[in-house]
């Protein structure tokens, strides 16, 4: 169990990689839901209940959000009752004061995902993907910690990439 277990998250963090390099958002949202539910069963056979339990209600947001448009007051309210979902669910999964990191994550990142910044996004990763990468290590999961420190390392890259230009130095804002 223990070995399936790793190779189906090893498995989840080459299809999570793969999901970058989609074109459209619905495309990348059902290559993610796929890799989430890799995850989910990763998670279940390494006996790590919360991040199975809140991956779950990934899988249901990740079909939300297909379905609704950004910007649409539904998805301020789907994001509120999944994200609350989350909470729920994590205290039902409960393994001790580490799954704080999962409830917080993952709720937060619902937060952050229905919000459509894509900057905005790109920071926030770096705070849930640590938490989860922490979570990732105590359960030891190597697909999990592989593709956390992606998201991380991705992110990056993102948020240095897509920065505001600059004003050359020594060049003063006009007023």
């Amino acid at each position: 169990m223990e070995i399936l277990g790793q190779i189906i998250g090893i498995l989840a963090t080459v299809i999570t990689a793969l999901s970058y390099q989609m074109n459209t958002k619905k495309s990348l949202l059902l290559t993610q839901s796929l890799a989430t539910a890799c995850t989910c069963i990763s998670y279940l056979l390494l006996g790590a209940s919360a991040g199975f339990a809140l991956n779950i209600v990934c899988l249901v947001r990740n079909g939300c959000f297909y379905y609704l448009k950004e910007g649409q007051k539904p998805i301020y309210i789907s994001t509120a009752i999944l994200a609350t979902a989350m909470v729920v669910l994590g205290a039902f999964s409960w393994q001790g004061p580490i799954s704080l990191l999962m409830i917080i994550a993952l709720a937060a990142n619902t937060v952050f995902l229905s919000l459509g910044k894509p900057q905005t996004l790109r920071y926030s990763i770096l705070l849930t993907s640590s938490m989860i990468l922490i979570y990732n290590i105590y359960v030891f999961t190597i697909g999990g910690m592989l593709n956390e420190s992606i998201a991380i390392g991705s992110s990056l890259i993102g948020i240095l990439r897509f920065r505001k230009a600059r004003l050359p130095e020594g060049e003063a804002k006009k007023s």
